[in-house]
């Protein structure tokens, strides 16, 4: 049997779709049941058949960072997708970043030794990976740099992953992939994939740095084909293609139909809206959103390379203008 962490989550709801589709028994994680029933609905959009192909899931109402049941979950499981997370930029949660990445992972990781899994595919970010070399673009073999400002996330998602080695070495082999930005359809309200429903609002300011960005549909069919093979121990960057972030909003906005971003959010004006932010949390007017790392994200011109799964399994990724341009469609006909 296989279990989905965070089954009701973007990346877990279409993994398990395509999971249903060759597996036969199936088990899924999920925290609440109007996410439970957002998945039954996308499974809907995307298949007739979908009653039989959902109900091979056996779903089970768990906290992954309370360790009260997890016995009970891991009962008849060979394979682990680690896909449960909780994803903000927002400095005021740091706290619950903590608690559902990496306590959870920690508890995940250690039923997994207790129980003999053979084997864990943990989805992370880039966000855990470290920094560039002269010429700017990151691989697996750059580690993380303490001494940089990272985001609250990122940090989360660097401590999951030392725990899905530490499981390595206590006899678990895993896989990790790091996904950059994930784009696909029918989240509009949740995810990345939001991106869509704010330019479809209007949107005229833009950062000044480049976006890494893959489909849902490659994450989803690299982890799986990771997963069937005999690799482990090893480490995926999943990026199809590094875009300015004005060439990736825009494509957007094309697609829509919508006026193109005009302005930059230059490093000046996000050190403005950061010293604000920081006294109106002060004054307890607002919690605090905007952080240092935060804005290097915004305006860092790193580029990631996401070569090395297509060296180690059959594998090739979306163009993402093709993709932006399905996904709109999509967004126009939802």
């Amino acid at each position: 049997m296989i279990l989905v962490t965070g089954g009701t989550g973007f990346v877990g709801t279409y993994l398990l779709y395509e999971l249903s589709k060759k597996e036969t028994s199936i088990k899924s994680t999920y925290r609440k049941e109007k996410n439970k029933e957002l998945t039954k609905n996308f499974f809907k959009l995307k298949d007739q058949n979908h009653p039989k192909l959902f109900n091979k899931i056996i779903w089970v109402k768990i906290d992954i960072s309370e360790i009260s049941s997890l016995d009970e979950l891991y009962f008849g499981i060979k394979k682990i997708y680690h896909c449960a997370a909780f994803v903000s930029l927002a400095k005021r949660h740091k706290n619950l970043l903590i608690k559902t990445n990496v306590e959870g992972t920690s508890n995940i990781i250690n039923y997994a030794i207790k129980h003999k899994i053979k084997k864990i595919l943990f989805i992370s970010s880039i966000a855990s990976i470290g920094a560039e070399d002269e010429d700017g673009i990151i691989n697996e073999d750059h580690s993380w740099d303490h001494k940089l400002n990272h985001t609250d996330y990122a940090f989360s998602k660097y401590n999951s992953e030392l725990q899905v080695w530490r499981g390595t070495q206590e006899g678990v082999p895993a896989v990790i992939v790091n996904p950059g930005f994930i784009i696909g359809s029918h989240f509009w309200n949740r995810s990345s994939s939001s991106i869509f429903n704010r330019v479809n609002r209007g949107l005229k300011f833009y950062p000044t740095g480049k976006i890494s960005l893959v489909s849902v549909e490659d994450v989803v069919k690299a982890s799986i084909k990771l997963m069937n093979s005999e690799i482990k121990n090893e480490r995926f960057i999943l990026v199809s293609e590094n875009l300015y972030y004005k060439e990736f909003l825009d494509l957007i906005s094309k697609n829509l139909g919508k006026p193109l971003t005009k302005y930059p959010l230059t490093k000046s004006i996000l050190y403005t809206i950061y010293f604000f932010d920081t006294i109106l949390s002060f004054l307890r007017v607002k919690k605090r959103f905007m952080s240092k790392a935060l804005i290097s994200t915004f305006n860092n011109n790193q580029e990631f390379d996401g070569s090395k799964t297509k060296k180690f399994i059959s594998f090739k990724y979306e163009k993402i203008d093709e993709k932006v341009k399905e996904i709109c469609k999509d967004y126009i006909n939802k």
